[in-house]
């Protein structure tokens, strides 16, 4: 199984001598996969498709002109590619030459049928994603009407570009503007000019005349309000009136490819229209991914806002109503969304620490927090000033690091002889190890780099055959677990908890998981379960001796249930010269097997290892640093 891109666009044919015209579409749809037929414009939701392929034949679009219809019925459509065919046959030769020239929209052939309209992708890292406060909007605290609109991003939050173009303003100090700190980005379309303004921010990371791309990171948020501004004007078309000369609304510009929406509660009903009168007509899980069928703006404008109503399709295609206080913007497939994809990391190991440029298409970094350094060291400061300067570049970088606290952190070389350990002393090491957790976290919690702490490492494992890991009784890990949450907990309110990752598999693993939670003191919970998930994914693949992944996330979702699991191993071991395109379509199966059928339920599958020799991992890369392809290529555009 290997990745499918999204589809690409939508091609509408003709209703009329409809067979004809798709026979005339079938080298092309060969040629250039993903693309979705629809079959004329008349009953279809055009809006569900970024890019559009519009065959202007007579007497199909209103006007016979396919792009006005599409830009006054269709206001989501980003691009409108325009073929101009009377006759299947005229078609079939205008996609042959796409075909030969490998030009997927004709713009090698010709540009001028192309229409794009600007857009913004979401801008902020901060979930659940939401625009706090609209476009010409006041409050009792902001008295001038907003100029642009304030996006959620608490301080720290990575801020992206949502267009790509040139830097053409940075301000560090605060001027009369009142926009903090703030970075504007000039766009040219189709030839007219928007300039965006990125306001209220911290540590901007651009310069002046620096071209940048959509997703590039800018900088951090840095408002106590928790949002920042963002301002489009489009010279010589804009609005007067406002602190800025020529603004326009940027609700209507935002295009978040992928956007879905979940609920924020255990169910929620679909109505047939927007109000609670209205005949129910489906229902919505926790676990649901659901289309919105508004623009993406205005989407972002009503999500967790009272009296408010969003048209959706839920994943049964159930179209109607759904209240927007109960839904957020959260999990999606965007350009700048959360990849639940990871890579673990050493950082004790030559190969194990790469830049994260070289991770680009990951979503997780994970490694372990060692403050022993294997020789028994309690010294908080060395192994801070090692580790932190690895843990800003990754977060820097947009990707989500994963800290584990583990024997190494304290216990290693503390005088326990783990084979003879029992409840005594492990309530004796917990108590260093919780504080140890607590002063770790201190560290780091006003710089928003750690996503999550893990606590311990495989405690499942069998006693008999314990190697790597240090295992123990779960009534002892609860104990662990609870008071490093509670020592956690005291300093950083908001950094995710999770168990250490369950080695057993679905029986032995959850058994234990479950025997964990039942000894934990009551209001007391992680928040969520890991496990390892070594020999499972595709069933019937050489990886996957013991079944399918299926049965892992099954047990573990069940142990915690509206939680979800987070996958912070898997891979394939003791194998480092099978051939990469193997280990690939095993790991493009696995994860768009996650992808398919678990989204919402899965934060995150980091792969072990990054690189050959990192214990006995198939790496990325192999032990001379040199990409395993085409294995490297596939994970990363995974």
């Amino acid at each position: 199984m290997t990745t499918q891109p999204p589809i690409s666009h939508a091609l509408v044919l003709p209703n009329l001598d409809f067979l004809n015209w798709l026979k005339a579409t079938d080298a092309y749809t060969k040629a250039f996969s993903r693309v979705v037929i629809v079959r004329s414009p008349a009953g279809n939701d055009l809006n569900r498709y970024r890019n559009i392929t519009a065959v202007q034949a007579p007497g199909v679009w209103v006007g016979n002109d396919a792009l006005s219809h599409i830009r006054r019925v269709y206001p989501s459509v980003v691009r409108v590619d325009v073929i101009r065919a009377a006759t299947p046959a005229e078609l079939a030769a205008i996609l042959q030459q796409r075909i030969t020239l490998t030009d997927r929209y004709g713009e090698k052939i010709s540009p001028g049928n192309i229409s794009d309209r600007f857009t913004l992708e979401w801008m902020s890292d901060a979930r659940p994603a939401s625009i706090t406060r609209g476009f010409n909007e006041t409050t009792t605290t902001e008295t001038r009407p907003n100029e642009g609109i304030d996006v959620y991003a608490p301080l720290t939050t990575p801020i992206r570009a949502g267009a790509a173009g040139v830097v053409t303003s940075v301000v560090r100090i605060a001027n009369n503007l009142g926009y903090g700190q703030y970075a504007q980005i000039s766009t040219t379309m189709g030839g007219q000019s928007y300039v965006t303004t990125y306001a209220r921010l911290n540590n901007i990371r651009v310069t002046i005349g620096q071209s940048v791309k959509v997703g590039d990171v800018i900088g951090e948020s840095g408002s106590a309000t928790q949002s920042i501004k963002v301002v489009v004007q489009q010279p010589g078309k804009g609005l007067s009136g406002y602190i800025l000369p020529n603004v326009v609304d940027p609700t209507m510009m935002i295009y978040w490819q992928g956007l879905l929406l979940k609920i924020n509660v255990t169910g929620l009903r679909i109505r047939e229209r927007p109000g609670t009168d209205f005949k129910v007509i489906g229902q919505l899980t926790p676990f649901d991914r659901i289309e919105t069928l508004e623009p993406h703006g205005r989407t972002l404008l009503k999500v967790g806002k009272e009296n408010q109503w969003i048209k959706i399709r839920s994943p049964q295609t159930v179209e109607g109503y759904a209240s927007a206080p109960y839904l957020m913007a959260d999990e999606t497939g965007g350009l700048n969304a959360l990849n639940m994809t990871g890579i673990n990391l050493d950082i004790l190991h030559r190969l194990g620490k790469p830049a994260a440029a070289r991770m680009k298409g990951t979503g997780f970094v994970r490694f372990a927090y060692s403050v022993s350094m294997g020789r028994g060291s309690t010294d908080l400061d060395a192994a801070y000033n090692l580790y932190a300067p690895y843990i800003q570049a990754y977060a820097n970088a947009g990707l989500k690091v994963i800290l584990v606290l583990t024997h190494q952190t304290y216990g290693e070389g503390a005088g326990y002889v783990w084979p003879n350990m029992d409840t005594g002393k492990w309530r004796e090491l917990t108590a260093k190890f919780a504080d140890f957790a607590r002063r770790i976290a201190a560290r780091f919690v006003s710089t928003g780099w750690v996503t999550a702490y893990q606590i311990w490492n495989e405690q499942d494992t069998p006693m008999n055959i314990a190697s790597a890991a240090v295992p123990m009784q779960p009534t002892d890990y609860a104990y662990l677990l609870s008071e490093s949450i509670k020592a956690i907990r005291a300093v950083d309110t908001k950094v995710k908890i999770i168990t250490g990752g369950h080695v057993g598999g679905p029986f032995q693993g959850g058994n234990y998981a479950r025997a964990t939670v039942a000894a934990l003191p009551g209001g007391i919970l992680p928040d969520a379960i890991a496990c390892h998930s070594y020999g499972r994914g595709p069933v019937g693949n050489k990886y996957s001796p013991f079944g399918s992944i299926d049965e892992d996330i099954d047990a573990y979702t069940k142990v915690m249930p509206g939680a979800q699991v987070w996958i912070t191993e898997w891979g394939v071991l003791d194998r480092p010269n099978d051939p990469p395109n193997d280990v690939a379509d095993y790991a493009v199966g696995f994860i768009n097997r996650l992808k398919t059928l678990y989204s919402g339920k899965v934060a995150c599958c980091v792969w072990y290892g990054w690189a050959d020799t990192m214990h006995n991992g198939f790496g990325l890369v192999n032990q001379n640093d040199q990409p395993k392809q085409p294995f490297y290529d596939r994970f990363l555009s995974a």
